[in-house]
């Protein structure tokens, strides 16, 4: 059974997601955790006036939350009786990072789904989720996005390290009977690849060929233009980025993960994080 956190604000596009979400895993036996994560609106009060708050002031974003999440989970429980799925709620007073941290630790999620293009603080709460949830694949999916009866998957890489494929088989095989088409985008040069690289490259095809028959296909994509416009091409696929083990460097918060730096590109495209 796998078990799928999905973090919502209760809005149009949450709800849009949460629907591309079912289609992708409808032939897999799922559970479905519905997280809010609720703050308390303490602008413009001192300390006094927060000291004098009552108890109704302070119950209200919680009875908001679980509301909205009973109505979340009525509604997908009706849409889907008697089938694959089965529907939690989690209502947290806490920030998005640490409930999603929280509770993908504490339930074993297998993946994290998130909304993503709805607005600049949206989009930075999504990245702190990449870079502090590591225990398994992130995805990160548009509004718009479009599921295909055959899906395709590009992992982008630039293969300097040889890639750890536990995370892509739990999402690969999570999805169940659905057909999965894998390619290759090389984040490099093609005739310039180091032999680190093209061993690491060679590896991996190699594991793909094990369960896809058809011919791997392999492109190049060196510049950030070049793979902004390899993802506009495959707005209906997922663009798979693999986010490197974090060096020193970027655990003290002086660098930031790769991944984050070509979502710039990937906007308007579903991305899934899958980790070293």
């Amino acid at each position: 059974m796998k078990k799928i956190l999905i973090p919502t604000d209760f809005s149009l596009n949450s709800y849009q997601v949460i629907d591309s979400v079912l289609k992708l895993f409808k032939n897999k036996k799922c559970d479905f955790y519905f997280l809010n994560s609720y703050a308390y609106d303490v602008n413009g009060l001192d300390a006094l006036e927060l000291l004098q708050a009552d108890d109704e002031w302070f119950e209200r974003p919680k009875e908001y939350s679980e509301e909205n999440l009973g109505r979340l989970i009525q509604r997908y429980t009706l849409k889907y009786s008697g089938g694959e799925h089965d529907f939690h709620m989690i209502s947290e007073s806490s920030g998005l990072v640490n409930a999603v941290k929280k509770h993908q630790e504490l339930l074993g999620i297998d993946l994290v789904v998130l909304s993503s293009g709805i607005n600049e603080s949206s989009d930075k709460e999504n990245k702190l989720v990449l870079e502090h949830v590591r225990n398994c694949p992130v995805l990160l999916l548009p509004a718009t996005i479009h599921v295909d009866k055959n899906l395709s998957i590009t992992i982008a890489s630039d293969f300097k390290q040889q890639i750890n494929t536990d995370q892509i088989d739990r999402f690969r095989l999570g999805i169940g009977s659905k057909k999965i088409e894998i390619g290759i985008l090389v984040l490099d040069e093609q005739n310039k690849l180091s032999e680190l690289v093209t061993r690491n490259l060679e590896i991996f095809i190699t594991y793909l060929q094990q369960f896809q028959n058809a011919k791997v296909n392999l492109e190049y994509a060196k510049t950030s233009s070049q793979l902004k416009a390899y993802a506009v091409l495959h707005r209906n696929g997922i663009m798979c980025l693999v986010d490197k083990k974090p060096c020193l460097m970027r655990k003290i918060g002086l660098f930031k993960s790769d991944v984050i730096s070509k979502l710039k590109q990937l906007n308007s495209n579903s991305v899934l994080a899958v980790h070293q």
